[in-house]
């Protein structure tokens, strides 16, 4: 009886594993952290990924590191890192040159605010350059055109070195050094920034939350006419929150980006909501979905099952402190949460979660990191196993051609050959690396042969998905715009 009993266990437990969308990958020993961030980066602009960890560990030591994903090189980089703590990363190209930089601002190895460029050095090293941009904790940092001259700016909030909460704008300037600039954001602790377009104007306007100097939650919108100067939007209808995470996605592909908030609400208790945009920066809560309602954890707007939908992932902790992960799958706007999916990734709060096609396998998996139930600090990286069922993944018979790749002016050739497609049904579809769709185009048959030339040029610099549906078959490549 003792073999039979073990076949059926080992049956169960390879059933059990097969069902699972995401598995763990125990490639890497990651340092656990809560307090801080973990961000993926392509250093090298080549298929794989890198990932930057900082924060406390288990003991309250703050640290730093990047590990390499790369198949030949697999683990901790070594190069000189400040170890942080209270951390926010933030990814960048602040030369322009088509390599990307990072920075890291929160409170150093000496418990010191400050605030951290490493510029690559393109041979797989950075510099670091300290700018003049004050290092904060419980607070939030994001990167962004803000005044449309081509160059990164930053903006800044949390609790700085005199202990007041600040929200400050510093806009670069030509010779790469930071101007501290008047805006009228509230200083804010323990909030988010979210940094998008919530008029269709085409100018990135910001939304703050958090604790003000008062201790009172806060939500405000402001606009950006273009060149900086931003305007506080009156009676946007978004709820006051702090210990909150946002983010913004034309989820139900109506032209405008709507809004995923969580946050501890004006009433002390888990909130979680998505707003539908107007167009105008008019926001109400969509009372079709059913989301838990959680705080301190990480909101994400991504399209997890490839079926080109744009699906919502929350983390976060609930009113007994109990952390949570959820998953909500996006079926013609209709959301319905997908236990399934949650299946064996450790339930975290005070968390960081950021999405990409590490081992670019054509769909996207998540590093997550932050307290577990037993409070202990983690760092996991998730790959997405799971494949949309309703598409056949072409791997024989086919031969498709997409050069130059990275593109440096933007503009693709795409060439594809197959002797039995239906010339009907051919698209092409770009998807940003949180898998928000941003541009799709028809293919023109001739004699077998597709020529397709794409002009990117309305899309940023980055790494996206570009895939091939024809028929219910489809090709998947990862295209790199400098």
């Amino acid at each position: 009886m003792k073999p039979y009993k073990l076949i059926l266990l080992f049956f169960t437990i390879i059933q059990y594993s097969h069902a699972q969308q995401f598995i763990e990958n125990f490639e890497i020993e990651l340092n656990g952290i809560v307090y801080g961030e973990s961000q993926w980066i392509n250093i090298d602009n080549n298929s794989s990924e890198e990932l930057i960890i900082s924060g406390y560990d288990d003991y309250y030591n703050s640290t730093s590191a990047m590990y390499s994903y790369q198949p030949e090189n697999i683990g901790l980089m070594s190069f000189d890192m400040e170890a942080f703590s209270n951390s926010n990363i933030e990814i960048l190209d602040f030369n322009n040159n088509g390599f990307t930089d990072f920075i890291i601002n929160g409170f150093n190895s000496s418990d010191l605010p400050e605030t951290l460029l490493y510029v690559n050095d393109t041979n797989g090293s950075f510099t670091s350059q300290n700018l003049s941009i004050p290092g904060t904790s419980t607070g939030e940092m994001k990167v962004g055109d803000f005044n449309n001259d081509n160059l990164d700016d930053i903006i800044i909030t949390g609790m700085n070195a005199n202990y007041t909460y600040i929200a400050k704008l510093y806009l670069q300037t030509n010779d790469g050094s930071f101007t501290d600039t008047p805006t009228p954001f509230f200083g804010n602790s323990y909030g988010s920034i979210l940094s998008f377009d919530a008029n269709n104007d085409g100018n990135l306007d910001i939304l703050l939350t958090g604790f003000t100097n008062n201790y009172i939650p806060e939500t405000k919108l402001y606009l950006n006419d273009g060149n900086a100067v931003f305007t506080e939007k009156i009676d946007a209808g978004i709820a006051e929150v702090y210990f909150s995470a946002l983010s913004a996605a034309d989820y139900d592909n109506d032209g405008d980006e709507d809004i995923l908030i969580s946050g501890y609400d004006s009433t002390y208790k888990p909130f979680t909501a998505l707003y539908n945009n107007d167009g105008n920066a008019n926001f109400n809560i969509n009372t079709e979905i059913n989301l838990a309602n959680l705080y301190w954890g990480a909101t994400n707007f991504v399209d997890y099952d490839n079926d080109g939908d744009l699906d919502i992932f929350i983390t976060g902790a609930d009113e007994n402190t109990l952390p949570h992960i959820k998953f909500y799958n996006n079926i013609n706007n209709v959301f319905t949460e997908d236990t399934n999916a949650n299946t064996g990734i450790y339930a975290t709060y005070v968390s960081s979660a950021h999405w990409s096609d590490y081992d670019n396998d054509g769909d996207m998996d998540f590093v997550l990191s932050g307290l577990n139930s037993n409070n202990d600090a983690i760092s996991k990286v998730y790959t997405n196993q799971n494949e949309n069922l309703s598409i056949e993944v072409v791997t024989h018979n086919t031969q498709l051609l997409l050069h130059p790749n990275p593109s440096v002016n933007k503009t693709v050739n795409l060439v594809y050959d197959e002797n039995n497609l239906n010339s009907s049904k051919n698209a092409v579809t770009i998807y940003s690396s949180l898998g928000q769709k941003v541009y799709e185009t028809a293919l023109i048959n001739s004699f077998h042969e597709y020529k397709k030339s794409l002009d990117l040029t309305s899309l940023e610099n980055g790494i996206y998905l570009m895939q091939f549906t024809f028929d219910n078959k489809r090709i998947t490549k990862k295209l790199i715009l400098k």
